[in-house]
């Protein structure tokens, strides 16, 4: 088995003299980087290939990459064989610091197997890597190497070779997301064949972008002079130099196959009146004629390895049948003949032809080859690849072959492994290509489709698939009695029933399922089990009993010590205890989660970005917005390094409230879109759907359209049925209903909002997270409608519900309508004076009134913009760092700041301060 530690990397380290290998450290961390690995990395597509003794350097370009150390982004665009590697090869051996290489393949376009490899090229430079997670969501873990990048303290170049055999838009976004975080330490290299799908006009125009192309490359007549000479060692006729500029038009690749050509003496007689006018045609003859100059043996070696895109000597020794080290020694032989074969690592042990020469190998062996023997070949590269765990690659050749059996041989037996991988997608594609008939004979592959297709979103497909499977089994009864794997199945289909039906979003399925799964006597299913009827009592509404079920499922993951699981559902048990209105709980249980985490096991890591959100969302709901920015940076930075796969998504959503509460609309709506690109179908149930979120604020900045046509599509009417997953529409709805009867001057929205409110408060029951909503909006709705005293009634019942848990925003973002409410309630019970004296102070901004005008002393400028800064959740460190000032300078204002408000913490820095109106929302 291939693993990179048996290899030594070249090109990662500083200086030509360290550049030729990694050091001792750097193999260990490829060591550690492929051991776990279940289908190992191809370490020679991590190589920087050699720069040839004999070819000319092209003195000119290199002197304008020397002087790209400014520019963030090179590009070299040119057709095949126009030397971009090349060009590379011999910049980069002068290169003074770290270099990463990676040579891309068509399997790249998966965004999984792309990061895969990117980390794996990037590691050995960029210690911060060392424990990085492959399991994330691929924009997370983007986010994790700018963070690395970043925190580099030399200059790095990464050199992505042959990008365009990738054609992945999905892996363009990632890549542009890079660039729009580049750190200064990244300098990032991109050779291919046509412009990459990046953003290259907005690089242009900021001076960022280095751009060498087809004509750059293009060799002058002096480095075809000096090609021709330092190859044959003669000069030639300027005749016939000028023939070959012409012919070639300055392409690298045909002037080193005419240097081949040229080599006997009957080759300048013959090439002029022998090639064809057209460069393409000039190419071909001279590999015909460079291959036909070949002995028999190395012909024949030359046209069966071709199949293969990488090759070493015992894979040529199994594919043509051959004594152990013959291959190997065919390869040094053609290495030495130069006959395009690139070497991809310093030891000889990995080739691969030139591209192009490995095209006219293929064409002409399809002339001369007969199928036959050709899926012969293919047969035995995949038996290679398979027996040294190239899953793949071994997929690839059985594939060429036309075996479809081995084809489903190797797929059955691979999935796991492809799926840890990042390679399901690959996977299905080889399945799909199958025969329906052998697919259906199969009830494992079968099953294992199903859920490769439920991983890539195709729910449809998936369930036709489960149904497939389960056909087979209804009539292959004895079959599966004798075999325990398929005995299994029935379960196992039952559970990726509910988990399909849960991601549909049909609860009563998913709990029926989940119900019967439940007396299942496997206890893995038992236990998955509990956690789907969770989820879909939890979007039945039936919230006391999901809080349970999650409570349980936590209870057994932690008696089974499986930690991460028992941290990750901790989270989604603090959004049911918000759900019922518990602010307080949650923050408990995500706290408690917290302090439970070991610090010794990186296995958690993922569910901590998670918790640190909860923390930020209860913080910022409370009106700590101190606590809200510090949660949320940390959660922003774990999260960046590893995250479950829906913590983009929610991060967003976080980063949009906390931006909708500063009156930030664009700001929110635009995290918004962000959000609904990084939502990943799960069964977690969606109950504030994102186009909900965007018509409330839309709402909120008075742009009414855009809220009913949101209200229009999703059929949304005053007396439609209100269920849990739609009762935030329905308070969206009521919202609107309200806008409009201000706007319109009509009663009649007025009327109807009051009835629909009256229905939602008898459907959130004691959900107190929508019921305080609710009576806040009762409030609103009968002040509009002249009955001030039945408004100030509804708000202090919302006040006592709330005030056990510290809501501060609901109240303050709703704006000077709440305000003189809260103003205007009379003295409450003397408990509740205290929390009324709060939201108060917090809403006092929308009072009339110049800020600061009441306070003894007033604030200077300097105070009010570092007060500013405190309320933007900046420490004394940022703050030092932001202002350029010393760490004491910032204690000395932060002290006066307190005294001239006569607070003693920064909390009530911020609560007082916006009593006073001296800080803006933003």
């Amino acid at each position: 088995m291939l693993g990179c530690s048996r290899l030594r990397p070249y090109g990662i380290g500083a200086g030509s003299g360290s550049a030729r290998g990694a050091t001792e450290e750097n193999q260990r961390t490829q060591t550690r980087y492929n051991e776990p690995m279940s289908t190992p990395l191809l370490a020679t597509r991590l190589y920087r290939p050699l720069p040839r003794p004999q070819h000319v350097l092209r003195q000119r370009l290199l002197t304008v990459l020397a002087g790209s150390a400014s520019r963030s982004v090179i590009l070299l665009t040119a057709p095949a064989g126009a030397g971009k590697t090349t060009l590379l090869s011999q910049w980069l051996e002068q290169c003074m610091h770290p270099v990463a290489w990676l040579t891309l393949d068509a399997c790249d376009a998966e965004p999984g197997h792309f990061l895969a490899y990117l980390v794996a090229a990037l590691r050995p430079a960029v210690p911060q890597l060392a424990h990085a997670s492959l399991l994330q969501p691929p924009a997370a873990l983007m986010a994790v190497l700018a963070n690395a990048l970043a925190a580099l303290s030399q200059p790095l170049t990464l050199v992505l070779d042959d990008y365009h055999r990738l054609d992945s838009p999905p892996v363009d976004a990632l890549l542009t997301q890079l660039l729009d975080h580049q750190p200064p330490q990244l300098q990032l290299v991109i050779a291919t064949r046509q412009d990459p799908g990046l953003p290259l006009a907005r690089l242009r125009a900021r001076g960022q972008l280095i751009e060498l192309r087809a004509a750059d490359l293009r060799f002058t007549h002096d480095e075809t002079t000096a090609l021709l000479v330092g190859t044959l060692g003669r000069t030639l006729p300027a005749t016939a130099v000028q023939a070959l500029e012409q012919q070639t038009e300055g392409w690298a690749a045909g002037l080193q196959l005419a240097t081949l050509a040229l080599r006997g003496s009957h080759g300048l007689a013959s090439l002029p009146g022998a090639v064809h006018t057209t460069r393409r045609f000039a190419i071909e003859y001279l590999l015909e004629e460079v291959l036909q100059q070949q002995p028999a043996a190395i012909q024949q070696f030359l046209l069966h390895t071709a199949i293969l895109d990488r090759l070493c000597g015992p894979l040529c020794d199994a594919l043509l049948a051959a004594p152990a080290g013959t291959g190997a020694a065919t390869l040094a032989a053609i290495e030495h003949a130069n006959l395009f074969l690139v070497p991809l690592d310093d030891e000889r042990r990995w080739y691969r032809y030139h591209h192009l020469f490995a095209e006219l190998l293929r064409q002409h062996r399809a002339q001369h080859l007969p199928a036959a023997p050709l899926a012969a070949l293919h047969t035995r590269a995949s038996d290679w690849y398979a027996r040294h765990g190239h899953d793949l690659d071994a997929l690839q050749h059985a594939a060429a072959a036309g075996d479809d059996v081995r084809v489903a041989d190797l797929a059955e037996a691979a999935y796991e492994r492809m799926d840890r991988s990042f390679q399901a997608a690959t996977w299905g594609a080889y399945v799909r290509a199958l025969p329906a008939v052998l697919l259906h004979a199969r009830p494992l592959l079968c099953f294992q489709y199903a859920w490769a297709l439920a991983g890539a979103g195709d729910l449809v497909a998936s369930d036709t698939a489960l149904r497939d499977t389960e056909r087979w089994l209804a009539t292959h009864a004895a079959a599966v009695a004798d075999t325990p794997q398929l005995a299994a199945l029935p379960a196992q289909i039952a559970h990726a029933r509910a988990y399909l039906a849960q991601t549909r979003g049909d609860a009563a399925a998913a709990r029926a399922a989940a119900h019967a799964l439940a007396l299942d006597p496997d206890p893995v299913l038992r236990a998955k089990a509990t956690v789907l009827l969770g989820m879909a009592q939890w979007a039945q509404g039936d919230l006391v009993s999901a809080q349970q079920a999650l409570a349980d499922w936590i209870a057994h993951a932690r008696s089974a010590d499986n930690r991460a699981f028992a941290l990750a559902s901790s989270f989604y048990l603090a959004e049911i205890q918000i759900a019922r209105g518990q602010l307080r709980a949650a923050a408990r249980g995500y706290q408690q989660a917290l302090e439970r985490a070991p610090t010794d096991d990186t296995t958690i890591g993922a569910a901590l970005p998670h918790l640190h959100l909860g923390l930020a969302l209860v913080a910022h709901e409370q009106g700590d917005a101190a606590t809200a920015a510090r949660e949320l940076q940390t959660s922003q930075q774990l999260g960046a390094r590893a995250a479950l796969v829906d913590w983009p998504f929610r991060y967003s959503l976080a980063r949009a409230r906390i931006h909708e509460s500063a009156g930030e609309w664009d700001a929110a709506l635009a995290l918004l879109d962000t959000a609904a690109e990084r939502y990943v179908h799960n069964p977690v149930p969606d109950f504030r759907p994102i186009a909900a979120l965007a018509a409330r604020i839309h709402l909120r900045r008075g742009a009414l359209a855009p809220a009913r046509a949101w209200a229009a599509a999703r059929g949304l009417v005053p007396t439609g049925e209100i269920s849990y997953l739609r009762q935030f529409e329905y308070l969206t709805l009521a919202r609107l209903l309200l806008a409009r009867a201000q706007h319109e001057h009509d009663e009649h929205h007025l009327d109807a909002a009051l009835t629909l409110l009256t229905r939602l408060r008898v459907a959130a029951g004691e959900h107190h997270g929508n019921l305080l909503e609710i009576l806040v909006l009762e409030a609103l709705a009968h002040d509009a409608h002249g009955d001030r005293p039945q408004a100030l009634r509804t708000l202090e019942h919302a006040l006592v519900l709330a005030a056990p848990e510290g809501y501060l925003r609901l109240f303050a973002d709703e704006g000077p309508p709440l305000a003189q409410l809260l103003h205007a309630l009379p003295a409450p019970d003397a408990a509740l004076r205290p929390y009324l004296a709060t939201l108060r102070a917090a809403t006092a901004e929308h009072q009339p009134g110049r800020p600061g005008d009441d306070l003894a002393e007033p604030l200077t400028a300097r105070e009010r913009e570092i007060l500013q800064l405190i309320a933007d959740g900046l420490n004394n460190k940022d703050l030092a760092a932001r202002l350029v000032l010393s760490l004491h300078t910032v204690k000395v204002h932060t002290r006066n700041i307190y005294a001239k408000l006569g607070v003693g913490s920064r909390t009530q820095a911020i609560v007082r301060a916006r009593a006073h109106g001296l800080l803006e929302h933003r």
